[in-house]
């Protein structure tokens, strides 16, 4: 794990060590953009409409937002009250406030009616209706419902009334000529902006004299030869954007960049799977030296299991000291039989295979635990069961252990058998605290009688056959639990 560490830091300062890809330092973009600007509206290009002729309408006609209710000026409610005179058609006999929506409502009343309106009357009012378009859109909508297009009252109110209009409107003079332009780029250039990028990748520019359309094969070029990049602003990596126009500057030290950091990652992810493939075969290794560990003493446990037979049978006729080193000498050859026998499940990954299950008595198991260490235990219900009982022997030996050498008073060992095996190895001692453990490994020194495997391994233990260990201070109680 330190390796890979390693190598990610190695990865950040590769990274943080290789030149700004942008530069934008050593080039100002705006300044390069502005003298793109200024070349390109004055290549050929397509006359639009010149900005004299575009001044001769009111820009609120010009913007999309026309279409759109008013609501800063008035409220849903009144809004509300202006559709509802247009379906009934009568007067809605309530006060209404304001001198433009009176306007509104009468004319609403004579669109209903069917009663004409003077033209100089679009003349004194405002330009936009309250919901939205102008006054004379609805009213030349409503003209050509009635009477026709062609018709010469529908002709005459349209000579009078074209600049009332809104761009929307297919009868605004300038409909036509800006239609290929999105409403959007319509506003991005009425609200100043000098530039907008649309269909085809036609770049529509706006001077002082007109609006043009420059086609990309004109300004493409001219923006590769000034080391620029444009394309639409919805890109991910942008260093400057202006209008709807993505501009990015294109140097040789992008490219050098771009092939450092290539390089880079690929040296990078070369490190990290030599690392793994290291980690691997030491991994293999490892597992080849517990087989090879584990097949050469299974010859001599074999052996020391013969010679202890030839003690057993032999036993009745030997004095009492040499009956208990017989005694030792197959325990000792019972539990290393037992742990070889056992490790070969860390020759697997499957947790069941590591933790092998035998069934007996509880009560039989505990004797054989805790007659050693000559102590009693309260057990509420005994059942045979199937457990790991030698991994789970080694925690209640460490327990017991520990509760004989550091704890005070008398030792109690309670097993409880219900959803989960209960036990609980206990003094009238108390538990060190986290910090004092702590401290401990630092300052006690070792005893050789303490050379368990102590209770953090123990605890581990435990979680891999899928229980805990709880250690509680005051007094000092050692519990572990197994699902059944």
């Amino acid at each position: 794990m330190n390796r890979i560490q390693h190598l990610g830091f190695l990865a950040i300062v590769s990274l943080c060590s290789l030149p700004t890809v942008a530069k934008e330092s050593a080039i100002n973009l705006q300044t390069l953009w502005q003298q793109f600007y200024q070349q390109a509206s004055q290549l050929p290009s397509e006359h639009v409409v010149s900005q004299t002729e575009l001044n001769r309408y009111p820009k609120p006609l010009l913007l999309s937002s026309s279409q759109y209710p008013d609501f800063k000026q008035f409220h849903w409610q009144e809004i509300q009250q202006l559709w509802q005179i247009s379906q009934r058609c009568k007067d809605p006999h309530i006060s209404i406030a304001t001198p433009a929506l009176q306007a509104a409502a009468k004319f609403e009343l004579s669109l209903c009616q069917r009663t004409p309106l003077a033209s100089a009357w679009f003349d004194n009012q405002a330009l936009l209706h309250p919901a939205g378009g102008s006054y004379a859109d609805r009213y030349l909508a409503s003209l050509e419902n009635k009477l026709g297009k062609d018709h010469p009252e529908t002709q005459e109110f349209l000579s009078h009334h074209k600049r009332q209009l809104t761009l929307a409107n297919a009868a605004h003079p300038l409909h036509s000529q800006l239609r290929p332009l999105s409403t959007k780029g319509v506003d991005a250039l009425l609200s100043g902006y000098r530039a907008y990028l649309y269909e085809q990748n036609k770049l529509w520019i706006n001077n002082e004299l007109d609006w043009k359309v420059v086609k990309a094969s004109q300004w493409q070029p001219l923006a590769e030869s000034m080391q620029l990049k444009l394309t639409d602003s919805t890109a991910t990596s942008c260093s400057f954007r202006y209008s709807n126009l993505c501009i990015t500057a294109i140097t040789p030290e992008k490219q050098w960049a771009r092939w450092a950091l290539i390089f880079s990652a690929l040296v990078i992810a070369s490190l990290l799977i030599r690392s793994l493939y290291q980690r691997r075969q030491n991994a293999k290794e490892r597992q080849f030296v517990l087989q090879l560990l584990t097949h050469e003493l299974r010859t001599p446990i074999t052996s020391l299991g013969l010679t202890v037979e030839l003690f057993r049978e032999q036993f009745d006729d030997q004095n009492e000291q040499t009956q208990q080193a017989v005694w030792r000498l197959m325990a000792d050859h019972q539990r290393l039989a037992q742990l070889t026998e056992t490790s070969k499940g860390y020759l697997t990954t499957n947790s069941k295979e590591q933790f092998q299950r035998q069934r007996a008595y509880l009560s039989d198991w505990l004797e054989h635990c805790l007659d050693k260490h000559q102590l009693n235990y309260a057990l509420n219900e005994d059942r045979e069961l199937e457990l790991p009982y030698y991994w789970l022997g080694i925690c209640l030996d460490n327990l017991a252990k520990n509760a004989q050498q550091h704890g005070k008073g008398q030792i109690t060992i309670e097993v409880k058998v219900n959803k989960v095996l209960h036990i609980q190895v206990g003094d009238q001692g108390e538990f060190p605290s986290s910090a004092k453990r702590w401290l401990g490994m630092f300052s006690q020194p070792k005893h050789q009688a303490n050379m368990g495997i102590g209770l953090i391994i123990v605890s581990r233990l435990m979680k891999k056959m899928g229980g805990k260990l709880i250690c509680l201070r005051k007094p000092t109680r050692c519990i572990l639990e197994l699902p059944l």
